[in-house]
């Protein structure tokens, strides 16, 4: 079988994905389900988005922003941009649009023998790998409450412009970033609305002392988190100061347990009594919502900003270990025990992504390329640094770090692979053989060492004395 990959997905994250496969010279059919580039910035956003990091966290380490660009694009400019993006280094006419993935499944248990995908039109091919890069913003998640509200009802994800309201009327339920832009698109819109809150939020303020807020969660190495919070709630204060004088329940949670919310237009808008907050919905009659606090209201139209669901339709069921909604992966890329199966962009960081997303995508092509020399899947390998999680919502600096540290990883063991084939007497590369040992066996294995060096092997060495048993 040709050692070709597909990657799934031509939004913000598979471009970056195919850029750095293309780089290495690793050869890949390029799918996308809609008919234009994009991804959720092509289909999924609303005429007035905006981004909410500015653009110098945003853009792909090796391919800036115009400078004609302001701080927070429009999502029109980003559309442009992931366009330019993909025709500069020749991705676009690479990408097969309206190719509809229906089935992904691997040729053995583990999948180091490759792939088997299916598309709508019935077409069946074999790969290498796979790269999953179709988002996690599309599977509208909307809650269920008793009885049934028959005015006009929009999830966020459907909504485009005013003209999709039907008002004057209109409750915006969840106050994340999308239900925050909504209750004040639709007051700008009909004078006045209202949104419900199931639970309060921190507001982070777009502006910090003239600077961009999302600046504040730079660098490649770990802050304490301690320290990260004492900053995010500083800038917090600077931003909103008292929750309760602008009608609002300061948070319970810690300000990094739940997603931040990057707003500054919803406080302005409640101080001027343009929006005002209700609590949970409790039930509903008619065009009539009843809240938990026992008030109600009458509404033409309810706007669901609650956010979406992890799933992946495509992919056989059990190949995954799900936590709370969400996939447990090793370093938010690798399913434990699962080779050639990749994941990128299924994380929330708290900042941009841009050099986020450009070196974990140089990280999957390397995995891809060692991964042709093991027995063993990579991310079993990888386990070793990084334990497998279902948590979607990371800091910048650690997510940039883990990949920082995995790419280390990855060539060292690349070189150790390298250098074994250059021995004396080196066996030819075995043949493929479908097992894959559970990383937890590898250390009972190992020869002894004395105590010095155990320690040392725990930090650094153990991925690599546990990969030389592997490696084809």
């Amino acid at each position: 079988m040709a050692r070709r990959y597909c990657i799934i997905g031509a939004g913000y994250t598979g471009l970056a994905v195919a850029k750095a496969y293309a780089d290495l010279g690793l050869d890949y059919d390029h799918v996308e389900a809609t008919e234009s580039i994009g991804g959720n910035w092509s289909h999924g956003v609303y005429d007035s988005t905006y981004l909410i990091s500015s653009k110098d966290v945003t853009q792909y380490a090796d391919y800036p922003m115009p400078s004609s660009y302001p701080d927070f694009p429009s999502a029109a400019q980003m559309r442009d941009y992931l366009r330019a993006f993909a025709a500069e280094f020749g991705l676009d006419r690479r990408i097969e649009f309206g190719a509809f993935v229906d089935d992904v499944a691997p040729l053995d248990e583990a999948g180091l023998a490759g792939w088997r995908v299916e598309f709508a039109s019935g077409e069946v091919r074999e790969y290498a790998g796979v790269v999953v890069a179709n988002g996690h913003y599309w599977d509208v998640n909307i809650p269920s409450y008793p009885g049934e509200f028959t005015g006009t009802q929009i999830h966020s994800k459907n909504y485009k412009r005013p003209a999709d309201l039907d008002g004057p009327s209109v409750l915006v339920v969840g106050a994340g970033n999308s239900g925050c832009d909504l209750a004040v698109e639709a007051a700008v819109t009909f004078g006045n609305s209202e949104i419900s809150l199931r639970r309060s939020y921190w507001f982070i303020p777009k502006y910090v002392l003239g600077i961009p807020s999302s600046k504040f969660d730079v660098g490649s190495v770990p802050v304490p988190k301690l320290l990260q919070e004492a900053v995010f709630r500083s800038i917090v204060t600077v931003g909103m100061g008292s929750f309760r004088s602008f009608g609002l329940s300061k948070p319970t949670h810690r300000i990094f347990d739940q997603d931040l919310v990057v707003n500054q237009q919803l406080p302005y808008f409640l101080k001027h009594g343009r929006i005002a907050v209700r609590p949970e919905i409790e039930r509903f009659d008619g065009r009539t919502a009843y809240f938990t606090d026992g008030t109600s209201g009458e509404y033409d139209t309810i706007v669901w900003a609650t956010g979406f669901k992890t799933t992946f339709p495509f992919l056989r069921e059990g190949l995954l270990n799900w936590e709370k909604g969400q996939p447990r992966l090793i370093s938010h890329t690798f399913a434990p025990g699962v080779a050639n199966l990749y994941f990128a962009g299924l994380v929330a960081p708290r900042s941009g992504a841009g050099m986020l997303l450009t070196n974990s995508a140089r990280l999957l092509a390397e995995a891809s390329l060692l991964q042709q020399r093991l027995r063993t899947p990579v991310g079993d390998l990888y386990a070793h640094i990084s334990k497998a999680s279902g948590e979607i919502l990371a800091g910048g600096p650690e997510l940039r770090w883990d990949v920082l540290r995995g790419r280390w990883l990855v060539r060292t063991l690349t070189q150790l692979s390298t250098l074994r084939t250059l021995l004396p007497g080196a066996a030819e590369p075995a043949p493929f053989v479908p097992t894959a040992p559970a990383p937890q066996q590898h250390s009972s294995e190992a020869p002894e060492r004395s105590s010095a060096t155990r320690a040392l092997a725990g930090v650094v060495l153990r991925p690599i004395l546990a990969v030389a048993r592997h490696i084809a």
